[in-house]
C-alpha cells in the first residue's frame, strides 16, 4: 500500500454484540482481579481468594486446525463457528488459576507429530539381553512358540557364551531368512 492509502485506512471495527461483550467483560473486571487462565473459563476472579472460586474449564488447549475449533481433551465436540466454539462446556471443575498455561493452542502440525509413525529403530537398546527381551516380545506378538525361541537362544549362548554373539546370530538368521522370502517369490509373504 502506499502511504496516503495505508493512512486511510481504518482498523477493523467490531460488531455491536462484540463490543457488549467486551464492555460487560471489562465491567465484570472489578479492581484487582485478574482473568482466568484455565482453557476455557475466562472468569474474572481475586487471585488473594482463588480458593473460593469455581471454575469450569478444559483440560488440554484449544485446537484450531483447518476450520473446525475443539478442546484437545474433547475431541468429539467440534465447532466451526467462534460462538459455537465458546459454548463448549469444559470438561472439569476446579478452582480459577492465574498461572499461565505453557501451551495455549494447538493446531495441525501439533496433530501430525502426534500421529506420525513412530521408527522401531528409536528404541533399540544397546545391550544384547535387552535387545533378546525386544525381538521376544515382537515374535511373541506374531503368535511364535516362545519354547522354541528360548531354547533356541540358549543353546547359541551355551555355545558361544557371550550375548552380544547371540543377539548378533539371531540378526544374521532373521536376515537370511528374510533374504530367501524374498528370492523365493512363491512363499514371499503378501
Amino acid at each position: 500500500l502506499k502511504r496516503a492509502q495505508f493512512e486511510t485506512c481504518k482498523r477493523p471495527q467490531l460488531l455491536s454484540s462484540q463490543r457488549l461483550r467486551v464492555a460487560s467483560l471489562m465491567a465484570a473486571a472489578g479492581p484487582g482481579q485478574v482473568r482466568c487462565k484455565n482453557f476455557g473459563c475466562n472468569k474474572f476472579f481475586d487471585p488473594a481468594k482463588a480458593v473460593e472460586t469455581s471454575c469450569v474449564h478444559h483440560r488440554s488447549p484449544p485446537v484450531f486446525h483447518e476450520t473446525a475449533k475443539y478442546w484437545a481433551c474433547c475431541p468429539d465436540r467440534k465447532a466451526y463457528d467462534w460462538e459455537e466454539f465458546m459454548k463448549i462446556p469444559g470438561c472439569q471443575r476446579g478452582n480459577c488459576s492465574s498461572v499461565e498455561k505453557e501451551k495455549k493452542f494447538m493446531g495441525g502440525t501439533d496433530l501430525r507429530s502426534e500421529c506420525a509413525p513412530r521408527r522401531l529403530d528409536d528404541d533399540v537398546p544397546v545391550d544384547p539381553r535387552k535387545k533378546l527381551d525386544k525381538l521376544r516380545s515382537g515374535l511373541e506378538g506374531i503368535g511364535v512358540d516362545m519354547d522354541i525361541f528360548d531354547r533356541s537362544w540358549g543353546r547359541l549362548a551355551a555355545k558361544h557364551g557371550d550375548l552380544g554373539v547371540v543377539a548378533g546370530k539371531m540378526q544374521e538368521l532373521f536376515v537370511e531368512a528374510l533374504t530367501n522370502w524374498e528370492q523365493d517369490g512363491v512363499n514371499c509373504p503378501d
